[in-house]
C-alpha cells in the first residue's frame, strides 16, 4: 500500500534543489574571488579611479617575462583593498595575469548581485549543515583555482597577522603556496609589488598631517584621494624581481627547515626585499640634523679616539668635543627633499635652456637601479664641468631613484652657494688632508654613517675638472674611506657604478683654454 510522502521530507528536498539550482551545483562561491567579468560599469569606474597611478613598461615586461604555465601570486607589503583593486584593474586590462584570487581579501563591494547571492546562499547552507564558516583553504578551493589558471594575491602584514597565524593558527597564505609547491612541478612564481604616493624619505619624526591623515608612505583615505585627484601621474607602482618558489624550496639551507620555518624565512625575505626597494627609490629614513650628529659624535670608534687624542696632545677634553663639532660643521650636507624638488625644476629649465637634449643609456640605469636594492651605490662620473653635479641627481630624480649624497670641494662652499649645495645633498671636502688626523677620523666616521643609513654617494675620483677632455689619474684617499667604512660593516653590499657624461661642448671651454695658454684659475664664484 503506497504511503504519502511526509511533508517535511517533501520541503527539505525542494529546498535542497532550490539551493542546487540558486548555486548551480557548485558549493565553492567565496567573497575572495573577484572574477575578470564583473560587469559593464565596475572596470569603468575602476579604470578611471587608478588612471592617474602610472607603472612603466619595463616594469610590465618583468611579469610578460614570467613562463605561461607558472601559477602567478603578487604580494605587497601591507593588507591594501587599494593596491589589490589596482592589480586586478590595471593588469587585467594590459592582458597581464590579475589577481582574481584574494587571499585574506573580502571583495564584496565589487562583486556581481548573482554572485552576492550565490554566496549568501552556499554561505547560509554551509553554516546550517556544519555549524561553522566555509573555508576556501581547507576546502581546497584557492588551490583548485590557482592550478585552473587563476593569478592570487596577499599581503605579507595585516592587522593581527601574527595573532592569526601563531595563536588560532589560521591558514598562512605563504605555508600554504609552499605546500602547493612541494606537491607540483609547475613553478609558483612571487610577484613583489609597492605602490608609492610619494618619492620624500620617510622621516623619523611625523608631522601633524601625518598623525592625522597617515604618512605619504601609508595615507589614510582621505589624503590618498587627495593625492590621486591632485597629483595625477607622481603616483606609480613598481614591481620587483620575481621569487621562484620552485628554486627557493631546493636551496641548501631551506630544504632541511620543516615548512613553519621555511614560510616565515620567505615572509622575512619578501619583507627585505620590498624595504630595500622602497628604499632604492625614496632614499633612507631621514633623520634630524641634530640626531645624525648625535650618532656620529658619540658612537664608540670616534668617543674612544678622542679620549685618546686628548690624552696623547693633552688637550682637554672638552676642547677636543668642540673641535669634533665644528669639523662636522664644516662638513656636513643638510639634505632636504622639499629644497631638492624646486632645485629640480630649476635645474630642468636650466638644462633645456642651455642644451637641445640630455642622451641617456636607459638600459644601463635600469640595471644601476636594481642593483642599488643590494646596498648603497657609489655613483663615480668623470669630470669635465659644474654642470656634472646638477645632471646626475636631475637624472636620477626623474627615474625614481633617489638624490644621492655627493662630495664637492670645500673652495665651492661660499655663500650662498654652499648653503644651495648643502640642502641639495652636498658635503665638503678638503682638497688635503695634509695630516690632519682628527679631520680625516671625523671625515670618515661621517661617511661610515651616510653608508649605514644607506644613502648614495656621488664623487669624483679624479678630484678636479678635466681641462682636455681626458681622464685625470684618480685620487685614492677617499676610496680607502669608503673601504674602510665597508669592513667595518657600515653596510652589506657596495655597489660602484662608473658614468660618462659628455658634452657636446663644455660649457666652461673658454676657461680651460685660457689656462691651457698659461692663464691663472680664476677662484669659483656664483
Amino acid at each position: 500500500m503506497l504511503q504519502k510522502k511526509s511533508e517535511p521530507t517533501h520541503n527539505r528536498s525542494s529546498l535542497r534543489k532550490w539551493i542546487n539550482s540558486c548555486v548551480q551545483d557548485t558549493y565553492n562561491h567565496h567573497a575572495c574571488f573577484l572574477p575578470g567579468q564583473v560587469g559593464i560599469f565596475s572596470p569603468a569606474i575602476l579604470n578611471l579611479y587608478f588612471s592617474g597611478i602610472k607603472i612603466n613598461r619595463e616594469q610590465l615586461d618583468i611579469i610578460r617575462q614570467i613562463p605561461e604555465k607558472a601559477v602567478v601570486v603578487y604580494v605587497n607589503k601591507l593588507h591594501s583593498h587599494f593596491e589589490y583593486l589596482f592589480s586586478y584593474s590595471r593588469f587585467n586590462d594590459e592582458g597581464l595575469p590579475f589577481p582574481e584570487i584574494g587571499f585574506d581579501y573580502k571583495t564584496i563591494t565589487w562583486q556581481s548581485v548573482s554572485r552576492l547571492f550565490k554566496i549568501f546562499i552556499f554561505k547560509t547552507a554551509y553554516i546550517i549543515k556544519n555549524f561553522s564558516l566555509p573555508d576556501p583553504y581547507e576546502s581546497g578551493y584557492i588551490k583548485n583555482e590557482l592550478l585552473n589558471g587563476r593569478t592570487g594575491m596577499l599581503s605579507l602584514v595585516r592587522k593581527k597577522g601574527f595573532y592569526q597565524r601563531f595563536v588560532k593558527e589560521k591558514t598562512d597564505p605563504l605555508q600554504y603556496l609552499l605546500e602547493m609547491q612541494e606537491s607540483m612541478n609547475r613553478p609558483i612564481i612571487i610577484v613583489p609589488q609597492l605602490m608609492f604616493f610619494s618619492k620624500n624619505a620617510q622621516r623619523s619624526v611625523p608631522t601633524f598631517l601625518d598623525i592625522i591623515f597617515g604618512t605619504e608612505q601609508k595615507p589614510g583615505r582621505i589624503r590618498r584621494t587627495v593625492n590621486l585627484l591632485k597629483n595625477r601621474g607622481k603616483i606609480f607602482a613598481e614591481i620587483s624581481q620575481p621569487i621562484n618558489l620552485k628554486k627557493f624550496i631546493i636551496q641548501t639551507d631551506i630544504k632541511e627547515k620543516n615548512i613553519r620555518l621555511r614560510a616565515l624565512i620567505l615572509r622575512r625575505n619578501l619583507l627585505f626585499q620590498l624595504n630595500h626597494h622602497r628604499r632604492s627609490i625614496t632614499g633612507p629614513v631621514l633623520k634630524s640634523r641634530e640626531e645624525l650628529r648625535e650618532s656620529i659624535l658619540t658612537n664608540d670608534r670616534l668617543r674612544l679616539f678622542m679620549e685618546n687624542y686628548s690624552q696623547k696632545r693633552n688637550v682637554p677634553l672638552k676642547t677636543i668635543h668642540k673641535q669634533a663639532n665644528s669639523y662636522l660643521d664644516e662638513i656636513a650636507a643638510t639634505y632636504n627633499t622639499g629644497f631638492i624638488r624646486i632645485a629640480s625644476s630649476i635645474v630642468s629649465w636650466f638644462l633645456n635652456s642651455m642644451f637641445d637634449g640630455v642622451a641617456i643609456d636607459r638600459d644601463g640605469l635600469s640595471k644601476v637601479k636594481k642593483m642599488s636594492q643590494r646596498g648603497p651605490l657609489i655613483l663615480i662620473p668623470c669630470h669635465k664641468s659644474h654642470i656634472d653635479y646638477l645632471i646626475l641627481p636631475y637624472i636620477l630624480s626623474n627615474y625614481d631613484m633617489p638624490c644621492p649624497h655627493g662630495v664637492a670641494g670645500k673652495n665651492l662652499f661660499f655663500w650662498p652657494l654652499g648653503w644651495i649645495l648643502r640642502r641639495g645633498g652636498a658635503f665638503s671636502i678638503r682638497r688635503s688632508f695634509g695630516g690632519a688626523v682628527f679631520y680625516t677620523k671625523v671625515f670618515s666616521e661621517y661617511i661610515y654613517m651616510l653608508l649605514k643609513e644607506g644613502f648614495n654617494l656621488e664623487l669624483f675620483f679624479e678630484g678636479g675638472r678635466s681641462r682636455t677632455g681626458k681622464l685625470i689619474a684618480p685620487k685614492l684617499g677617499f676610496l680607502s674611506i669608503l673601504l674602510n667604512a665597508y669592513k667595518a660593516g657600515a653596510c652589506d653590499d657596495m655597489i660602484f657604478a662608473p658614468i660618462y657624461i659628455g658634452y657636446d661642448r663644455v660649457p666652461e671651454e673658454d676657461s680651460y683654454l685660457n689656462e691651457i695658454k698659461g692663464g691663472e684659475k680664476k677662484p669659483e664664484n656664483l
